[in-house]
């Protein structure tokens, strides 16, 4: 099941990076020839959120193929994984948003302040109702198996979308205004498609901000209140062994989760055990949950200020072998 999970994550996920792409492309050619820069910021938007996706996509691919190394032999955690690119790839997507929305957004109000009348070109509206419809169908294929999923990401991928739509929105009204200010005579109709410009060279700005915010801080779940951290907490409260669970944080990584993860043990069981306790808790999180990718798990020695007796005590006791674990 698990692997039918992954392979329909990879079927969903490529789907919607080609399909962004393919429509950037067309909406950033159609924009450039009909000399829309409302339609330009559109593509721009468009682009960068395929692009964004993919380097995330491709960061935890590359994570998750370091994170099996050397485990530390005092407390049994994984060794953190090494750097990948994905921070610098962010960062140069946010300055390519940020000159083209600057770009797009002076362009616009020197449009805006010129007495020339524009040459509207209507062959434009058809790749911007187009692509409204196939963003909406792929969005709504890449939603459904979002929420079976319970991603993570699930409130991000409705956040983009939402934008986009306004922002299709935005050219569209452009457009037909230009369109009718001529057939109609109205000059003052002139003045929605620069400012409809403007307002998508602003969502392109917020674009660029969110990608430089994810990238440097990323996206933590940490409320206990979301279904994803009960699960991860009741999951990892039923290993033998376990204590109490000290710290869980769980940080969106593209499509996939990480956590960190702080568990205490009886201080009384060896570093061999305490390893073994560790290991077990972030083998059953990754086989569990198909979207989480990496668990980096830190014990500690349970202290409660009193003489405690866990469930690997208990169990001990009627098991003299102690390799049986709960689940």
């Amino acid at each position: 099941m698990k692997n039918q999970d992954i392979h329909q994550g990879e079927k969903v996920f490529w789907t919607s990076v080609i399909t962004g792409l393919g429509l950037a492309i067309v909406k950033g050619v159609t924009g450039y020839i009909a000399n829309n820069k409302a339609l330009m910021g559109d593509a721009l938007y468009t682009a960068s959120t395929a692009a964004s996706s993919l380097v995330d996509r491709l960061s935890n691919n590359g994570t998750t193929a370091k994170s099996h190394t050397r485990q530390n032999g005092r407390t049994g955690t994984t060794a953190p994984p090494a750097k990948t690119g994905a921070p610098f790839a962010n960062l140069m997507i946010t300055v390519l948003l940020l000159l083209g929305g600057l770009e797009i957004g002076i362009s616009a109000v020197r449009d805006l302040m010129s007495s020339a009348t524009p040459d509207p070109k209507p062959y434009a509206i058809i790749p911007v109702f187009l692509s409204i419809a196939i963003n909406e169908a792929v969005f709504r294929y890449r939603y459904r198996y979002a929420k079976k999923q319970k991603n993570a990401r699930l409130a991000d991928d409705v956040d983009n979308h939402r934008y986009s739509l306004y922002s299709s929105i935005l050219v569209l009204a452009g457009m037909l205004s230009t369109i009718a200010a001529l057939e109609l005579n109205i000059d003052q109709l002139y003045y929605i498609e620069p400012i409809s410009a403007i307002l998508v060279a602003g969502i392109v700005w917020r674009q660029g901000y969110r990608i430089a915010k994810h990238s440097i801080y990323g996206s933590l779940v940490q409320e206990l209140d979301q279904q994803d951290a009960v699960d991860f907490m009741d999951t990892v409260q039923r290993v033998q062994g376990v204590i109490t669970v000290e710290e869980l944080k769980a940080q969106e990584v593209g499509d996939s989760v990480k956590i960190d993860l702080k568990i205490s043990v009886n201080p009384q069981i060896t570093v061999r055990e305490a390893a073994e306790i560790s290991e077990y808790a972030k083998n059953l999180l990754l086989s569990r949950f198909a979207h989480v990718s990496s668990v980096q798990v830190q014990v500690v020695p349970y202290n409660g200020g009193y003489p405690y007796k866990s469930n690997y005590e208990l169990t001990q006791s009627r098991d003299t072998s102690g390799n049986g674990m709960l689940q």
